[in-house]
């Protein structure tokens, strides 16, 4: 029983079903045996024609010698039922397959998901910083210029101060040079004050010379 298949059974070869009785299958091996019978074939047929009959009809006996015996048949259809079990487990096997890398396929997806999330995260979190970064080294620029500025108007105010100061002296030089020139007997006045003045100085030297 070597040719049996699970796809191709000798109740497929017959046309019957598995669980067909035994008359129903010698009426179908001898509809078979006459579709099949290689003398069906006219005086003209080619070889390889006759050869593929011969075949077929040696399968529907080979069929119907299993079948139409009830010991052959039970062990057919334990063969049978093995071999359909064995289709079935290797279905099965090929199901869990699939499933084992749908599943590896779904989670290697989800994980380049996470990546993707991971890597949109690091890169916005970047951003924000070299944001924040942008933003306190704007602020500090200006806090510079803003101090340089007051430090420039200082300076300048500074500057205008003493400009005002050396007007004012000037101003004030002018004035008692120009009240001098109109008032001479003033300078002469104040030359004889500062005479006495050396004078006075001199004669508390000497004094405190021989104490």
């Amino acid at each position: 029983m070597g040719h049996m298949a699970a796809s191709s059974s000798l109740y497929d070869i017959l046309g019957v079903a598995q669980n067909a009785s035994a008359d129903a299958v010698r009426k179908a091996y001898k509809l078979k045996a006459l579709e099949t019978h290689p003398d069906k074939l006219g005086l003209g047929a080619l070889e390889i024609e006759r050869q593929a009959a011969e075949a077929r009809f040696r399968e529907v006996r080979t069929a119907f010698e299993v079948l139409g015996d009830s010991a052959k048949r039970r062990a057919y259809d334990n063969g049978l039922d093995y071999l359909r079990r064995q289709v079935n487990i290797n279905d099965m096997q090929a199901r869990l397959a699939r499933e084992r890398a749908e599943w590896a396929r779904q989670t290697e997806a989800r994980h380049q998901e996470r990546m993707r999330v991971l890597r949109e995260e690091i890169h916005a979190s970047q951003k924000r910083y070299k944001d924040n970064l942008a933003k306190v080294e704007l602020r500090y620029q200006e806090r510079i210029r803003a101090m340089e500025e007051q430090l420039r108007l200082n300076r300048e105010a500074e500057r205008l101060a003493e400009q005002d100061f050396s007007k004012s002296m000037t101003f004030e030089d002018e004035v008692l040079n120009e009240l001098r020139r109109m008032n001479p007997e003033w300078e002469v006045r104040r030359q004889e004050v500062l005479r006495r003045q050396a004078e006075r100085l001199k004669k508390e030297e000497r004094t405190h010379a021989h104490v």
